[in-house]
């Protein structure tokens, strides 16, 4: 998995929509010209962390589209399984 500016940008352009946020809006929020917003490069990595503190999501997602939900369902089973494995051995003692 490697990071893909194009795709990056769609991630940043689909939360801002689910933010209800115009680009203008977005760039006033970041102290940044809604020219360097819409820029075609990619966004330096100061950057992404201001914009993953803004929309509220990490930097997993915003750079490689990794879903935390995901992550966090995964550990959540982790954890649930260690402990019924926890009250077996209370239960067994």
């Amino acid at each position: 998995m490697y990071y893909d500016p194009m795709e990056c940008g769609m991630r940043i352009s689909r939360l801002r929509v689910e933010l209800g946020l115009t680009q203008l809006q977005a760039a006033e929020k970041l102290n940044i010209s809604v020219q360097h917003y819409r820029g075609r490069r990619g966004a330096s990595i100061d950057l992404l962390v201001e914009i993953s503190i803004i929309y509220h999501t990490s930097l997993d997602y915003l750079i490689l589209g990794r879903n935390p939900e995901m992550r966090l369902g995964r550990i959540k089973k982790e954890l649930q399984g260690l402990i019924e494995g926890l009250q077996g051995i209370e239960k067994a003692l």
